[in-house]
């Protein structure tokens, strides 16, 4: 069990909620627009308040972003949605994943774990009242599942915006090498491996 503490929502009225795992107490001001804005004293209560408040907005969409990074839209869309799963499944990742999530942010592990966790007290809280949950849902008949990590770090949507980016430096590596690579193209912020996979074929990958 978790510590519990007040979260503090200011929309057009205010509502004080109380929230297991957090550690102490948070405050949300909503603006005009919509706009969470989160006060916290430590950076746990902050990602963890986070992660409530933005599933709390967009439960649905969530559930459907969820769905996408673990292969398993079929379950909601029907068998037209089994090659995307099939797809998100082959690309799914399968390495360290602390190394990982520490490669975007030195504390990745805590603050997307913190994050995580805020979104799936939300999703407990939801569950307890299955008849409020959005349309959505019941149209669909289905339930909000819980979050890991590995659906924050999901390729199922980056995939489709720097595919190209990676075949091309795919095959300037086989063409020039690892090296050359480096010297003509910027990284940021960190120095990739640029080392191929065994598997590839160079002469398939530049034909």
């Amino acid at each position: 069990m978790g510590l519990i503490a007040s979260l503090t929502l200011h929309a057009q009225t205010r509502q004080n909620l109380e929230v297991e795992g957090l550690r102490s107490p948070v405050e949300i001001l909503k603006d005009r627009w919509g706009i969470s804005h989160i006060y916290a004293e430590t950076e746990h209560d902050l990602f963890f308040a986070q992660g409530y408040s933005a599933a709390r907005d967009r439960l649905f969409q969530f559930e459907i972003w969820r769905a996408r990074a673990t292969g398993t839209t079929a379950e909601i869309l029907g068998p037209k949605a089994i090659e995307r799963d099939h797809g998100a499944r082959l690309f799914k990742f399968r390495g360290a994943m602390g190394e990982e999530l520490s490669h975007y942010h030195p504390r990745g592990v805590d603050i997307v774990g913190a994050f995580v966790h805020g979104v799936n007290a939300y999703i407990d809280e939801a569950m307890q009242d299955p008849d409020s949950l959005p349309l959505p849902f019941k149209l669909l008949d289905i339930e909000p599942k819980h979050w890991t990590e590995e659906v924050v770090i999901s390729r199922h949507q980056g995939l489709l915006g720097n595919i190209g980016l990676e075949m091309n430096i795919g095959r300037a590596v086989c063409t020039i090498g690892e090296e050359a690579v480096r010297e003509l193209q910027y990284f940021h912020p960190h120095d990739p491996d640029l080392t191929l996979d065994p598997m590839i074929d160079c002469d398939s990958l530049v034909e």
